[in-house]
Order: structure tokens, then C-alpha cells, then sequence
């Protein structure tokens, strides 16, 4: 029988009828090969199932330039990828330009005054050779072993020298586009990349240099496709070194996008990157490490009060991002999140420290405000409708008239006739102008400048009543005027528009009262 039969539980009184059964087909040869060779199948799939539980996890380690610039900060830099690449883990490095103490001495920085440089018939050639000596002091006190050193010598010449050949021909054309600022801003990315993958080969971590600098041709970053197709081409340069066990150093410069990437994506491409590289190779972790803990409840520089807060929600986190935390660039947030990648934000000078972590799907409903952060240096315009048009017709020449001159907009607010916003830092003083005298037929404008936008961003603000009233009892008391106030339908930010000259105290008034005075409150509960 092709299956055993139980035996009945008494015997029968008298023998049972004879039972035609049909004669059982034969099998296939396949059926007979398969049974042959199920116990070596079923063995390997076993073996793969431990093997796929028992794989190292995947860390994408995102390095700030400011991590990176000296010797002393590199030396940090590769003990974590070393520490983390013996856990044994699979590590990806995801680095930026190299800047030595500040952004303004950065290496991105110095390309820029270059270009602008050689566009005017200056002397760009000692702003190269800063960035030379940079990146050279590094090779020469950090790698011993002779091919290496020589590797990453040659490395930073034949980057420099290409650069300069560059730069010379931009003295003749006397113009600057979008592609051309790519292809010199690119230059830091890839001098980075390739002498920190040196530093980790003289430490003996297996690190190979890995240059996205030719992923796109052109690409508009705004496009709906952009994250899919960025994956797809990202994970074909590195899942294949990834896959060897060497650690991919990886450029935080993705290739050229239309309109250039400083105005397609800004200047926190790199941690964009980082991003998208985490969701290309199905990462557990993106772990951004900077010079910071993490996320405070307000700025530490401004408020002696603000501290860490360990676990903020992704929708915190990219509120807090847009308004005027530069822990992460916005998009970063965006890329990771959809994955459900984990967000840990670390201490490159302090890797003891547990950092800040943004938990996809995560939400903490009881909190109330979780921090406080701002942005100055902000334009308010003031539109009042001179009644010509209908309320809807109004607001919708006021948005096609900003989407023709590229302006951004952070905070609205609007009535009938009136329309209030505040425009991001990035629109130019040439906009606003044009932007104005083309709105003259449908109101009158009023501009203010030197304004500043204090938020109070929490996940867990809808449950608390009285928010707003709070904060103009606060600001108020201190005797700051509102000229502005939001606060969207999910309840996660109120923002308030203030004289930029009067930040310093609102931001300690408003920490004071929406962080400070409710731990206070929390603990003698």
C-alpha cells in the first residue's frame, strides 16, 4: 500500500469480503528522482534556513565631514568600522566630504570657492592645495605600509589633477552649470572615500573604495521613480562587495541631478545616500555618527537645560529635521522609514553613548512636546486679496505664481481674503522681488525679514489641551509678539512666527514651559 493502514481494534467475526483495489500507477522517472534525492534536498534547505538565520547583520554607517578631516578624528572613525566590522558584522561606510574643525574649512566648501574662482579668472590653485595638504597629512601620518600609502597617494593626485584640468577650461567658458558644480563638488566625496578605504586596508579591514559618482547620468531627485531606480543601481555597486565580506567605503555623492545637487537635494546629500544605500542592501540599521549625542529636546549651544532624548518617532524626527534640527536631511528619513530600517543617531567622538533611535512604526501617544527647535533668518510675506478674485481662485494664483518662480514655502496661513507664509531659507532675495511685483494685480504684499519659526514638535501633542494658549501665555510674558501661528490637523508641530532678534528668549521661554516645567510636573506626580 502507498500508506500504512491502522489494524482494526478487535478482529472481525468472519473474514471480510475480498477487496478489489486498483493497481497503483508507476511513477515517473522525475517522481522516482525526487524521492531519491529528497533527503539531500531537505538536508540543504535546512542548511540554508540556519545559514540565513545565523547571517551577520548589515550596518550602514553614515561618517559626517567633520568626523573625518584630521588624523586624530580618523583614527576614531576606522576603530568604530573595525569594532563593528570583528562583531561580526557586515559594514557599509557611507562618507562625506572631509572637513578639519569647521564646515567653512570643509573640503566641499573650498571646492566651492574654487569653481566660483575660476569662473571669475581667480586663483583657485591654493584653495586645491589646501585640500591637498589635507587629505595628503592623512596618507602620510596614517598609512605605514608602502603599497597602500603609495595607493592612496596616487588616489588623491589623479582626483586633484583631473580637478584642476577642470577648473582651468571653466576660466575660458566663464560659466557654471548645474552639471559642472556636480562634477567639481563630487571631488570631495570621492578624495574621501578612497583615502579612508586606505586607512581601514593599513588596520587590516578588508575596505574597498566604492565610487557612486557615475550611478546617474542626470536624474530629477524629485521624481516619483527616483528612490526605486537610486536602490536598484546603488545595490548593484555594492551588494557584490558586500557579498564578499569586505567593507564598501562608499561615496556620499550619488552622480549628477538635474539643476545640480546642491539645489536638487542640498548640501545633506551625503546623509541621502546613506539612506538610500540602507534600503538598497535591506540594512538592520542606518547609524548616522556625528559630532552630536543625537536628538535634543532643544539646541544644547542655546539652552543649558535641553537634553537627550533617546527614542523619537519618524514623524518627530522629520519634523524636527525640516525645522531646524540638522541631525538628518529630511529625505533620509523618508527613504528609511518606508524600509523600516532603523534610524540610530551616535557620538563619533563618544561610541559609549546609546545616541538617539528613530523606531519605524514606533509612536509614544503620552509624551506631549518632545522637543523644541528653530530657524532663523526666515521672510514672512502677507498677501491681503483685493477682492477681484473668489477665495479659491485667490490661493490658487497665489501657489501657481510661487511654483513659477521656485519659491518654497514652510508654514501657511490663511483666511478669506489674507494668506500668510513664510518662505524656506534657500529662496534668493532675486525671487522674492519678481515673486512680489508679479502678485501686485491680484493684492498687496507686505515682506518682512530677520524672522525666526519656533516649533514644538511632539507626536503626542494631540492628547494634551491648552497648547496654544501656553504658548502665547509664555511668549507672551516675555513680552514676544506672535506675528504668525500653525498648527496642521495631525497635531504634531506648532510653529509661531517671531522677530528673529528675540529667538535666544523665546526659545528658553517656550523649553522652559513645554519641557522643563511638564518633567517637573511628571516627576512630583
Amino acid at each position: 500500500l502507498p500508506f500504512p493502514v491502522a489494524p482494526s481494534p478487535r478482529p472481525p467475526l468472519s473474514p471480510p469480503a475480498p477487496v478489489r483495489r486498483p493497481r497503483p500507477r508507476a511513477r515517473t522517472h522525475l517522481e522516482r528522482t525526487m524521492l531519491r534525492r529528497a533527503p539531500r534536498l531537505s538536508a540543504a534547505l535546512r542548511a540554508l534556513s540556519t545559514q540565513a538565520n545565523s547571517a551577520p547583520a548589515v550596518y550602514v554607517q553614515k561618517f559626517g565631514g567633520t568626523s573625518l578631516g584630521t588624523p586624530e578624528k580618523l583614527e576614531k572613525v576606522q576603530g568604530i568600522i573595525s569594532t563593528w566590522h570583528n562583531k561580526p558584522a557586515r559594514v557599509i561606510a557611507v562618507v562625506s566630504a572631509m572637513s578639519s574643525y569647521t564646515k567653512s574649512e570643509g573640503t566641499t566648501s573650498r571646492l566651492l570657492a574654487a569653481a566660483d574662482a575660476a569662473v571669475n579668472r581667480g586663483r583657485f590653485g591654493p584653495i586645491i592645495d589646501k585640500i591637498e595638504d589635507t587629505h595628503l597629512a592623512i596618507v602620510y601620518s596614517m598609512l605605514k605600509d608602502h603599497q597602500v600609502k603609495e595607493m592612496a597617494r596616487e588616489h588623491v593626485n589623479g582626483e586633484l589633477t583631473h580637478l584642476k584640468r577642470f577648473l582651468e577650461s571653466l576660466t575660458v567658458i566663464r560659466e557654471l552649470s548645474g552639471r559642472s558644480m556636480d562634477m567639481i563638488i563630487g571631488t570631495g566625496e570621492r578624495l574621501s572615500a578612497g583615502v579612508i578605504a586606505a586607512v581601514l586596508q593599513q588596520h587590516g579591514v578588508p575596505g574597498e573604495y566604492v565610487n557612486l559618482s557615475n550611478v546617474f547620468d542626470a536624474i530629477d531627485a524629485s521624481a516619483p521613480d527616483f528612490t526605486e531606480l537610486a536602490k536598484e543601481r546603488i545595490s548593484e555597486k555594492v551588494q557584490p562587495i558586500l557579498d564578499e565580506d569586505k567593507v564598501p567605503v562608499v561615496t556620499g555623492f550619488i552622480g549628477h541631478v538635474n539643476s545640480g545637487i546642491l539645489e536638487g537635494i542640498g548640501r545633506g546629500y551625503s546623509d541621502l545616500t546613506s539612506g538610500l544605500v540602507a534600503t538598497a542592501c535591506r540594512a538592520d540599521a542606518l547609524q548616522v555618527w556625528k559630532e552630536s549625542d543625537g536628538i535634543f529636546t532643544g539646541n544644547p549651544t542655546k539652552l543649558e537645560k535641553a537634553h537627550l532624548v533617546h527614542h523619537v518617532t519618524p514623524r518627530e524626527a522629520a519634523e524636527l529635521t525640516y525645522f531646524g534640527n540638522e541631525v538628518l536631511h529630511p529625505s533620509t528619513m523618508e527613504s528609511t522609514i518606508e524600509e523600516n530600517v532603523p534610524v540610530h543617531i551616535l557620538n563619533t567622538f563618544k561610541p559609549e553613548s546609546k545616541g538617539t533611535i528613530v523606531e519605524p512604526r514606533s509612536s509614544h501617544p503620552s509624551r506631549g512636546v518632545v522637543a523644541i527647535s528653530s530657524k532663523k533668518g526666515i521672510t514672512l510675506l502677507n498677501i491681503s486679496s483685493n477682492k477681484k478674485l473668489g477665495s479659491t481662485n485667490f490661493l490658487n494664483n497665489v501657489f501657481a505664481r510661487a511654483a513659477k518662480h521656485g519659491i518654497k514655502v514652510d508654514l501657511i496661513s490663511t483666511s478669506l481674503v489674507n494668506l500668510s507664509f513664510t518662505l524656506h531659507e534657500t529662496v534668493t532675495q532675486k525671487q522674492i522681488q519678481e515673486f512680489v511685483a508679479d502678485l501686485k494685480d491680484i493684492g498687496s504684499v507686505t515682506v518682512r525679514k530677520e524672522r525666526a519659526i519656533i516649533s514644538a514638535i511632539g507626536e503626542g501633542m494631540r492628547s494634551v489641551r491648552g497648547l496654544a494658549g501656553k504658548m502665547f501665555t509664555c511668549l507672551g510674558t516675555e513680552g514676544i509678539n506672535i506675528e504668525m501661528i500653525t498648527q496642521g490637523a495631525n497635531e504634531i508641530n506648532m510653529s509661531v512666527v517671531i522677530d528673529m532678534h528675540e529667538q535666544q528668549k523665546a526659545l528658553e521661554a517656550v523649553h522652559k514651559t513645554f519641557i522643563e516645567d511638564a518633567e517637573d510636573a511628571t516627576q512630583t506626580a
